[in-house]
């Protein structure tokens, strides 16, 4: 039975350390993060616990060149940022052994070529980022060891020219950023296979040309963006798989002439930007396969004329910009089917006048900008006047060439709950002082000007209203001073109720008697101040003596006890 009993108790304590060992491998280790700044090579390869790194940022140091298994200890390595670092160099593998490798940053270095960097295909990969280096070609063996990246950016390089099968790897890619580069064409095998792609950016390029079915195979293409490039026509954009597809469309800062693409199909565009563009007009047809619009920007561009239907299928429009152009009239019903615009913005064109119920039909309408045009007359505002006083409109008439608003126009404008700017038309003075005495806060008739005070060095803002004097035939700039005044007086946090006129002189200061103080008594202070506290620092000091010396005593008396009870044993032995 003996035996049997030790074999047992051992299998227990076997049992036991088995466990114990399982639960410290099943214990995480300490998740370590370095973060360096001006840094080399030589530090980044002895770091200590490299096995434990999961993130490593090295920001503007100085490492020109990656030598191969640089990262091998870096078993657990997830994020790794070499940014701004002088980076040159990227031998062919270099990032070998990091498996767990998920994000990638080797932005603003002097890369040139991009290469797999690895033996072993980089699987958890998911995000590479090398935006602002050198790169001017890529080809197919590119990106063969990063199979499953879904974001790349390969921004602000130097790239002329894409090989047709430069992205054949990459079928999970989402985003892809090419921006701020020297492209010229675009080619029909340039996006070939990429199925799972979203996200398109190719703006501030040099692309004249591009391939009518370079999109084709693109099936979740979402937004694409052109704005800065050199572009004529819209030919490309003819191809039925991308109107079922595109929701964001920037064509802007290009040299397009017309929209003849929007004609026909059923186009899913939510937001559609064609401004700074070449267009001169817009047909009646140009927009008929837009019914899904949201957002149009026509802004920055020389129309002319606009055909009185040209809106005409845009019933989910809420926001439409047309500043910048060279409209001089607007046609009846322009924006009748349009019921669902919030912001309209005509801004910086020619309008003269308007049709009295041109925006009557927008019960949703919320900011109306119409300032910099030659608008002579306010008619238009008396049939907002069901509308302002419901909601919060903002309304610009700022720079015109209004002289005065009807009455009907400005009760309208009073009951109104949003901003109003009217500043810059031709006000006639004695119409001008009529309104400012009844005018609410929120309606602004006066621009800010910069006045320079001798009792200043700074220039100070002043509101000041500008009119016409029709008597004198001249014009008078009105300065509202009362805030500069308060504000040498040192009143600005003084809240003031009534007018102040500020030739009136202001009284003198009042002067209190002043108390003559003996110099003996902060003298006295300060001796009796030091001699407490000298005091209390020998009382502290005796205190600390007479509790070393009660300690003392406690030790000799315990020794002279234990000595007494060996004496006392050895006589009893």
């Amino acid at each position: 039975m003996a035996p049997i009993s030790w074999q047992r108790a051992i299998l227990t304590i076997f049992s036991i350390f088995l466990l114990n060992s399982r639960h410290c491998n099943a214990t995480p280790s300490k998740r370590i993060i370095y973060k360096f700044t001006d840094c080399t090579t030589e530090q980044l390869q002895h770091l200590p616990k490299p096995a434990s790194v999961v993130e490593l940022s090295a920001v503007t140091c100085n490492i020109s060149k990656l030598p191969n298994a640089f990262f091998t200890r870096f078993t657990a390595l997830a994020a790794l940022e070499l940014r701004q670092s002088g980076l040159t160099i990227v031998e062919d593998y270099a990032l070998n052994g990091l498996d767990q490798l998920q994000w990638l940053s080797l932005a603003w270095n002097f890369i040139t070529i991009v290469k797999p960097w690895t033996a072993a295909p980089l699987k958890s990969l998911h995000t590479l980022d090398l935006e602002g280096n050198a790169i001017r070609t890529l080809n197919a063996e590119s990106f063969k060891s990063f199979p499953n990246l879904h974001y790349l950016s390969l921004a602000a390089n130097l790239l002329e020219h894409v090989d047709g099968a430069a992205f054949v790897h990459l079928a999970h890619l989402k985003h892809l950023n090419l921006a701020h580069n020297r492209l010229n064409v675009i080619e029909s095998s340039t996006f070939r296979g990429m199925q799972h792609l979203a996200h398109l950016s190719l703006q501030h390029n040099f692309i004249e040309c591009i391939a009518n079915d370079s999109f084709v195979s693109n099936a979740h293409l979402r937004s694409l963006h052109l704005n800065g490039n050199k572009l004529q026509d819209l030919e490309f954009l003819r191809s039925k798989a991308m109107m079922s597809r595109l929701l964001h469309l920037n064509l802007s800062h290009n040299q397009i002439k017309s929209l003849d693409a929007f004609t026909a199909g059923e186009w899913a565009l939510i937001d559609l930007d064609v401004s700074h563009n070449r267009l001169e007009g817009v047909s009646e047809d140009a927009l008929n396969g837009l019914a899904a619009l949201v957002h149009l920007n026509l802004s920055a561009n020389a129309m002319q004329p606009v055909a009185s239907s040209c809106l005409g299928k845009l019933i989910n429009l809420e926001t439409i910009d047309l500043s910048a152009n060279n409209l001089a009239e607007l046609p009846m019903g322009f924006f009748d089917s349009t019921t669902q615009l919030q912001r309209v913005n005509l801004s910086r064109n020619s309008l003269t006048d308007v049709p009295a119920d041109l925006f009557a039909h927008l019960p949703y309408l919320r900011v109306l900008d119409m300032s910099q045009n030659q608008l002579s007359t306010s008619i238009f505002i008396a049939y907002l006047s069901a509308l302002l006083p419901r909601s919060a409109l903002t309304l610009d008439l700022s720079e015109n060439h209004l002289t005065r608003i009807d009455t009907d126009a400005m009760n309208a404008l009073y009951a109104s709950s949003g901003h109003v700017e009217l500043a810059g038309n031709w006000w006639h003075c004695k119409w001008l002082i009529v309104e400012l005495v009844r005018a609410p806060s929120h309606i602004h008739f006066g621009y800010n000007y910069a006045l320079a005070a001798t009792w200043s060095e700074r220039l100070l803002n002043v509101s000041g209203i500008d009119c016409y004097d029709t008597e004198t035939k001249r014009s008078i700039v009105v300065l509202d001073a009362r805030r500069l005044w308060e504000r040498r007086h040192g009143m600005d946090d003084i809240e003031c109720t009534t007018l102040v006129d500020p030739e009136m002189p202001t009284p003198p200061p009042l002067l209190w008697p002043r108390v003559r103080m003996d110099r003996f008594d902060s003298r006295s202070i300060i001796i009796w101040m030091l001699t407490a506290i000298g005091f209390a620092f020998a009382g502290l000091r005796i205190g600390r003596q007479l509790i070393d010396r009660r300690e003392q005593a406690k030790r000799l008396s315990k020794k002279r006890e234990m000595k007494t009870d060996e004496l006392r044993t050895l006589a009893a032995s």
